[in-house]
């Protein structure tokens, strides 16, 4: 018995050293927590970090729309007599000078005019001898101070009927002719062009004979759906596209909602003035726009360049107090619009988003977890 005993402590003692030896490791592993992952200081200087910011969100509509002349610089042209067109100086699109002659017409109602003005000033040569008779015969006694009055009065009246046929004269084209001479009120570009030689014009004719518009700036007339009526207010910004200029973009402000539906297409309208160096927008164009609406509720916000997509989960990289520190975070998504994601959890103002590279870091701190 005591022989077995003796050639069994041998074993005993191997085995208490070996559990010692593990129980030791354990208790070491146990008491180091494993370090965070750091960023380099080479990597921080190449980073682009983004600050989480709360403001009003900003809703962007797409909406239609076409171009069309500034109706405070255009020019609708209707001559004001009858006639017949004898001649068009001009063609749509080009561009004239205020003065310039655009069309001559041929009118019975501009002989008319010159003849009332020549009969006016006969009548009114005739009436002021009278007159000046009339005054010499009441000085001299030979005549009564009422026929002088009533010699004055007939004299009046014929200044009066002068100085009104030659102001229907000088209205008309002026000068002792029948032709009645269309003229550009303003500088602009024909835009509509209803004459042509042989035309015979009446002035009850409801279309301008010319229309000359200004076009350095013109209006963009937007469509509003019903359903966009109550996110579209006087002032908000808007950008805009052609087909002729797909990679150009065209901006400016709703100046003036028209607070009424048209009854056919069911839109209302608004207007966008648009400054147009070039001439590059033309009336009739078709145009797209993009309005940004700011809503009245805050969220934080950050540029949508940061977000991170993983297993159907969105997720940030913010960086922590510490000098190199970095954090997964997971948010939630309310709204992107216009380049910048909205955020309802997971952020806070003044959080400082990793804007670079962020999906190698992301892969990396996942290893490391």
């Amino acid at each position: 018995m005591q022989y077995a005993i003796k050639n069994y402590i041998p074993a005993i003692v191997v085995i208490i050293s070996i559990s010692g030896i593990i129980t030791g490791c354990g208790s070491k592993a146990a008491t180091e927590a494993p370090r965070p992952w750091m960023l380099s200081d080479s990597l921080l200087r190449t980073l682009v970090v983004d600050t989480a910011s709360a403001g009003p969100i900003e809703n962007e509509i797409l909406l239609t729309g076409k171009i069309t002349e500034n109706e405070d610089k255009t020019a609708r042209i209707f001559p004001m007599v009858s006639g017949i067109v004898t001649d068009v100086k001009v063609h749509s699109g080009d561009f004239v000078q205020k003065g310039q002659v655009l069309a001559i017409l041929k009118s019975p109602e501009m002989a008319g005019f010159t003849a009332d003005q020549r009969i006016s000033v006969n009548d009114m040569q005739t009436a002021k001898r009278n007159m000046e008779v009339a005054e010499s015969f009441y000085q001299s006694g030979l005549n009564s101070q009422k026929e002088y009055e009533e010699a004055k009065s007939n004299y009046d009246k014929a200044v009066a009927a002068w100085n009104k046929s030659r102001a229907i004269l000088e209205i008309n084209g002026g000068g002792h002719q029948t032709n009645y001479v269309v003229k550009a009120p303003v500088p602009g570009f024909i835009i509509s062009k209803r004459a042509a030689e042989s035309m015979q014009w009446r002035p009850d004719n409801t279309d301008p004979i010319f229309v000359i518009a200004d076009l350095n700036n013109v209006w963009a007339m937007i469509n509003i759906f019903e359903s966009d009526i109550a996110s579209i207010r006087e002032g908000d910004r808007v950008e805009m596209s052609t087909l002729s200029y797909p990679d150009k973009s065209f901006s400016g402000k709703i100046d003036k909602i028209y607070n009424v539906l048209d009854p056919e297409n069911k839109v209302m309208k608004a207007r966008v003035v648009v400054d147009n160096p070039g001439f590059l927008l033309k009336p009739e164009m078709f145009v797209r726009v993009k309005a940004n609406r700011r809503a009245d509720s805050n969220l934080v916000s950050i540029p949508s360049r940061g977000i991170i997509f993983d297993h159907d989960k969105y997720y940030v990289l913010v960086r922590t107090n510490e000098k190199s520190g970095v954090q997964i975070r997971e948010i939630k998504i309310d709204r992107t619009s216009g380049g910048r994601t909205y955020v309802n959890a997971g952020l806070k103002e003044g959080d400082r988003v990793i804007a670079s590279r962020q999906v190698f870091i992301y892969e990396t701190l996942k290893d490391q977890q």
